[in-house]
C-alpha cells in the first residue's frame, strides 16, 4: 500500500538573488535557450500564496515583501523569497457529476468548464480535469487540443448513490503531488453532499494543510429549496437517514484552510463569474516564503498582515509536515483504500450466485445505520418510531419531506421516517421481517401531522434523490389483521407526491411469532412484492430503477425490523 503526503517545496532559480535582496520564487524565467536557469527543490523554505483585498473587496496590486509581515505560531519571519503572482500554475477541476447535482447537465463536462480557463491561460500553466460521482473519473492532463474541443460527457451518474467529494479532492491532490509547477489549486464544483467518501473530512483537511494546493469552492445546490447556506448548524439529515457534514460548513473549511475562496453561483452566469474570478485570484496573489524558525514537524499557525490601510489578507491558517498530511491510497494509484477506509456495511458482504449478498442483523451498532431517537439500533433489531408520546410542542417546526433538509431538534415527528442503507442496487430481492405497533386510525392534517397519514411501516427500495417506492403493511401484526400496499413517493421541492401504485389489499396470511416477513424483488421494470413468502403482486414501473433498500414508518407507531438480506447486483 502506498502512503502519500505532500512535503512543502519552493523551486526557484539557483543564478543568485535579485538587486532588492529577494529572489523571484516563480516568476517566468525570460532567458534565452542556452541560458535557462537550473531548478531546485528547497525542503526547508515554506512558501504561503497571500490575497490582499482592500475594503470593497477589489485586489490590492503592486505590493512588495516589505509590505508583508508572517507570522509563524506568534513569531515574526524573515521572507526570503517573494513573488508577485506571475508563475505558472498546475490547476484541477473537479466536477461532481452525482445525481444529486440538480445543474449537472447544463455544466457539461469538467473539461468544459476546464476549457473556460483557455483564454486566461499562461504559457507553462498545466490543466487537469476530473469529472466523480461516488467513483472517481479518469484524472486528465488536457491538451490544447482538448481545450478547444472539450468532451461533454460526464462520469455518468448511472449506478451511483451520490458523491464522494471528500474522496475527490484527495485524489487531485495526490495526483498534483508530481504537476511541475510549485503553485498549485484546485477549483471543485458540487453541491456539497458527500455520501460516499471513504475518508472523513477531518482526515481531508489534514492533507490539505500539508499540500501546496489552494481549494476553490463553487456549490450549486442540489435542488432549488435546498438553502446551501441556509443552514449553521455542523451536520444535515438526508432524507435515508444518515447525517452528512453540513456542505456550507465543509465549502467554508476548505477554503480557509488553503487559503482560497468558496462561492455560491445562482445562475449559469453566475458560475462563469466564479470561474473568472477564480482566474483573477490565481493572477494577482502574491507568494512569499521563509525558512520556519519552529521544528518543521508540527503543525503551526500561519497568519500574514499587510501595511495597506484597509486592507486584508486571505492565506491559508496552518502549514504541516508531510507525515501529517497521509492518506493511504490503493497501489499505484491516487484511490483512497478501502483496506484502510473501509464502508461500514462491507463486512457484512459475501459472494452469491446474482452477484453480491448483503446480511444485516443489526446486532452489531456500529454496522452504518442512522442512530437518532427515531431511527435506531435495538437488541436484536432495528426501530423507526413516531410515536405520540413524543411529539413535541405543535408549533414547532417539522421536518420537511424533501432530501436535502435539516432534522428540526424540535420534534421527533416526520410524516415518513426513513433509514437506508448498504450498497446501491439496480437488480435485486431484499427481505427482512418486521414487527409493527401502528394506530389504527388515520390522522387528518392538523398541526402535529400536517399531511393526512394512514400509519404503516415497510420496506423501502431504490430510494434515491428522486424519491423511492415502499412496500407498506398497517394494522397490527400481534392482531393478525394485515393489509399491504405499494406506494411509489416523488420528491416535489420540499414535499412529494404519492402515487398508490398497489392498493390495500387485506392479507390472508398468519403472522409467526407476531413478525411478518416482507420481500421485494425488482428486475428492470419488473417488482414483484412478497409477504411470508407469498407472492401477492407483480406490476411493472419503470419510475426508479436503482438505488438504496432500507424501512419506512409513516405515522403514528413504531416497527422493529430484523434480518435484512439483500442478494443482487
Amino acid at each position: 500500500m502506498l502512503l502519500f503526503a505532500i512535503g512543502t517545496v519552493c523551486v526557484f532559480p539557483s543564478h543568485g538573488p535579485a538587486s532588492d535582496g529577494i529572489v523571484p520564487l516563480l516568476g517566468q524565467m525570460k532567458a534565452a535557450q542556452s541560458q535557462k536557469p537550473i531548478l531546485r527543490v528547497e525542503v526547508d523554505l515554506q512558501p504561503v500564496d497571500v490575497q490582499v483585498k482592500d475594503a470593497k473587496g477589489n485586489n490590492v496590486l503592486g505590493l512588495s515583501a516589505k509590505d508583508f509581515t508572517v507570522f509563524e505560531n506568534g513569531r515574526p519571519q524573515k521572507i526570503a523569497f517573494f513573488d508577485a503572482g506571475n508563475g505558472p500554475v498546475s490547476l484541477a477541476v473537479l466536477v461532481d457529476s452525482s445525481d444529486s447535482m440538480y445543474s449537472n447537465g447544463r455544466l457539461g463536462s469538467a473539461q468544459a468548464v476546464a476549457a473556460q480557463f483557455m483564454r486566461t491561460a499562461r504559457p507553462g500553466d498545466e490543466m487537469f480535469a476530473m469529472d466523480f460521482t461516488d467513483q472517481m473519473g479518469p484524472f486528465q492532463r488536457l491538451t490544447r487540443e482538448q481545450l478547444l474541443n472539450p468532451s461533454e460527457m460526464t462520469l455518468a451518474p448511472a449506478f451511483s448513490g451520490g458523491s464522494a467529494l471528500y474522496d475527490a479532492i484527495a485524489t487531485a491532490l495526490c495526483h498534483l503531488n508530481t504537476s511541475k509547477n510549485p503553485r498549485q489549486a484546485v477549483i471543485v464544483i458540487s453541491d456539497g453532499i458527500d455520501e460516499y467518501s471513504r475518508i472523513t473530512l477531518e482526515q481531508l483537511i489534514g492533507l490539505v494543510r500539508s499540500s501546496r494546493a489552494q481549494l476553490f469552492m463553487i456549490g450549486l445546490p442540489s435542488t432549488p429549496e435546498y438553502n446551501f447556506q441556509g443552514h449553521t448548524t455542523p451536520k444535515l439529515t438526508l432524507v435515508s437517514g444518515h447525517d452528512i457534514d453540513n456542505p456550507a460548513v465543509v465549502f467554508n473549511r476548505l477554503m480557509k484552510e488553503s487559503g482560497a475562496e468558496s462561492f455560491i453561483p445562482k445562475s449559469g452566469r453566475g458560475l462563469e463569474e466564479a470561474l473568472k474570478a477564480v482566474s483573477n485570484m490565481l493572477e494577482s496573489e502574491y507568494t512569499l516564503a521563509y525558512y520556519p524558525r519552529e521544528n518543521a514537524s508540527k503543525l503551526r499557525k500561519i497568519e500574514v498582515k499587510v501595511d495597506r490601510h484597509g486592507a486584508h489578507v486571505l492565506t491559508r491558517r496552518f502549514v504541516a509536515p508531510y507525515h501529517q498530511g497521509f492518506i493511504h491510497f490503493e497501489e499505484g494509484t491516487c484511490a483512497a483504500s478501502p483496506k484502510f477506509y473501509p464502508y461500514p456495511y462491507e463486512s457484512d458482504l459475501t459472494k452469491g450466485a446474482a452477484g453480491i449478498i448483503y446480511r444485516e442483523d443489526f446486532s452489531n451498532p456500529h454496522s452504518g445505520w442512522p442512530n437518532h431517537q427515531d431511527s435506531h439500533y435495538v437488541r436484536g433489531g432495528y426501530e423507526l418510531s413516531n410515536s405520540k408520546e413524543e411529539i413535541a410542542n405543535p408549533a414547532a417546526p417539522v421536518t420537511k419531506a424533501g432530501p436535502f433538509v435539516v432534522r428540526d431538534l424540535g420534534t421527533t415527528y416526520h410524516e415518513n421516517v426513513i433509514a437506508a442503507y448498504g450498497p446501491w442496487w439496480k437488480d435485486f430481492r431484499a427481505s427482512a421481517k418486521i414487527n409493527a405497533a401502528l394506530s389504527s386510525q388515520s390522522h387528518e392534517k392538523n398541526l402535529q401531522f400536517p399531511y393526512a397519514t394512514h400509519p404503516a411501516a415497510g420496506l423501502v427500495f431504490r430510494l434515491t434523490s428522486g424519491g423511492y417506492y415502499a412496500l407498506l403493511i398497517r394494522g397490527k401484526t400481534s392482531k393478525k389483521s394485515i393489509s399491504a400496499e405499494l406506494v411509489k413517493r416523488d420528491f416535489v421541492g420540499d414535499s412529494y407526491t404519492e402515487t398508490q401504485i398497489v392498493p390495500w389489499t387485506k392479507l390472508a396470511i398468519q403472522p409467526s411469532n407476531s413478525e411478518i416477513e416482507l420481500s421485494v424483488q425488482a428486475t428492470g421494470d419488473q417488482i414483484s412484492l412478497f409477504v411470508n413468502g407469498q407472492e401477492i403482486k407483480r406490476i411493472r414501473d419503470d419510475t426508479f430503477d436503482q438505488g438504496l433498500v432500507g424501512f419506512v414508518i409513516s405515522g403514528p407507531g413504531h416497527a422493529t425490523f430484523k434480518n435484512l438480506v439483500v442478494e443482487g447486483k
